[in-house]
């Protein structure tokens, strides 16, 4: 049963105080046929998609920039959020192939080798006693059964579970699970659920894929072309404080003050940050509940520069998997003849870093990987950091279902009355950048149909 809801932090309220800040305001023509919250891919795919139909509609953007979690960071010349994506997505690269934007094929260097820090001792490849620590949940959830279909992961409730019980019951200890939550992109395998694991395997599985490509000149460079093909600018600065749904037409107030009036709204915004909106909607009870606790991945990146190939003097790969706080070492580059280096923090290991000034984080980050790869002393130097957890506008990475939650998702991505939802979390099928479009899609067929 629908009913109406305020919904603000973590309160859900009833209809008289709902209306109580509301009812007072002045009746105005609509702006638009069609409001898009947010101004990620999801929002500007949609957009793109509307324009193509000949529909009127106003993207509104809470950030300075757009782009949402495909961000190219200027300032440290480095791509922060998606970046990659197969040759099998078909949506993201059937707009890579109408905006003619240029791509790198990374596929032969994706599984390049990493060196293993572990107990005090780097590992050139690993030769110790017990198994790869890198690999070990790939070894256990490799013999679980996989779905048999892109789709299939919300369906069976009976492997809602924790994966720590998955990784257990397939020959794991405890400690061999502590040293997954390294390697496992997730906040904390004994609390998130294994239907994200499955989804993640169906997808790699049967999205086709063939290639990995990168885009030429950093995600920018994509992002930017989607925005110069729409008519309309996207409006910026446009952070979103409440929507009013009527029942004839939706009211949306940004914190600056401005309002938009529409017969339809679209929120791409992730659930992290739009639990944070006040809502007067019809919501259903499993959306109210989505809306409130759906997950989302926390990720820090610690970027460095190099002056020199450290990684060439002490024969070890330049990427690392490693036992200490700055859990893997990646190289980030779209190219074979260059290391674009980070630390790369997952889940709860992130509270390590998030209780540090940007100051601390950079000279425990330098003087961490001189102690355990003594060669990088004096050769790299700290560029900048990301971290998505307290990112304002996403408060995470991307959505991440806890145990239970999967059984909220069919209903979580309905329409409520006027309101419609997109973005990477609302998609049936795909992961990542090709989920967001495949979202928006989905969206564009609801309102045009």
């Amino acid at each position: 049963m629908k009913r109406r809801s305020f919904i603000q932090k973590t309160g859900i309220a009833g209809l008289g105080v709902a209306l109580s800040p509301l009812a007072c305001a002045k009746t105005k023509a609509l702006d638009t046929e069609f409001l898009i919250l947010g101004g990620g891919l999801s929002g500007l795919y949609l957009a793109y998609l509307l324009e193509k139909e000949g529909r009127d509609y106003i993207l509104l953007e809470g950030s300075n920039r757009v782009g949402g979690r495909m961000f190219t960071r200027k300032d440290i010349n480095r791509d922060v959020g998606g970046k990659g994506i197969g040759d099998g997505y078909a949506e993201v690269m059937s707009l890579v192939q109408e905006l003619h934007t240029e791509m790198i094929d990374i596929t032969e260097y994706m599984n390049s080798p990493t060196a293993i820090y572990k107990d005090g001792q780097l590992h050139t490849t690993w030769d110790g006693p017990e198994p790869n620590p890198r690999m070990l949940q790939f070894r256990a959830f490799g013999k679980e059964k996989q779905l048999g279909s892109l789709d299939e992961w919300y369906k069976r409730p009976e492997l809602d579970e924790a994966y720590s019980k998955v990784l257990k019951r397939n020959g794991l200890s405890e400690t061999e699970i502590d040293l997954v939550n390294i390697s496992a992109n997730y906040n904390d395998v004994r609390e998130t659920s294994a239907m994200n694991a499955y989804h993640s395997s169906a997808f790699r599985k049967y999205n086709t894929s063939k290639r990995i490509l990168n885009f030429k000149g950093g995600t920018a460079s994509f992002i930017e072309s989607l925005v110069k093909k729409l008519e309309k600018p996207v409006l910026k600065n446009k952070m979103v404080v409440s929507i009013d749904d009527s029942g004839d037409s939706v009211s949306v107030t940004c914190e600056d003050g401005t309002s938009y009036k529409s017969k339809k709204v679209i929120s791409t915004m992730p659930f992290s940050t739009l639990r944070e909106v006040k809502m007067n909607a019809s919501f259903n009870s499993k959306q109210e509940k989505a809306i409130q606790n759906l997950n989302y991945t926390k990720i820090t990146q610690i970027h460095l520069t190099h002056s020199s190939p450290f990684w060439e003097e002490d024969g070890s790969p330049a990427a690392m998997w490693t036992d200490t706080p700055l859990e893997r070492v990646m190289n980030l580059s779209s190219h074979k003849d260059e290391k674009q280096i980070a630390c790369w923090v997952n889940g709860k290991g992130t509270a390590f870093f998030d209780k540090m000034s940007e100051k601390e984080v950079a000279e425990y980050t330098i003087k961490k990987m001189n102690e355990i790869r003594p060669a990088s002393t004096g050769k790299i130097e700290y560029l900048g950091m990301q971290n998505w957890g307290k990112y304002k506008y996403n408060k995470g990475a991307y959505a991440e279902f806890g145990v239970g939650q999967a059984a909220w998702f069919e209903d979580m991505i309905k329409p409520a009355s006027n309101i419609h939802f997109a973005g990477e979390h609302t998609a049936h099928m795909s992961r990542g950048m090709e989920a967001a479009a495949e979202s928006a899609k989905r969206v564009f067929f609801e309102l045009i149909n």
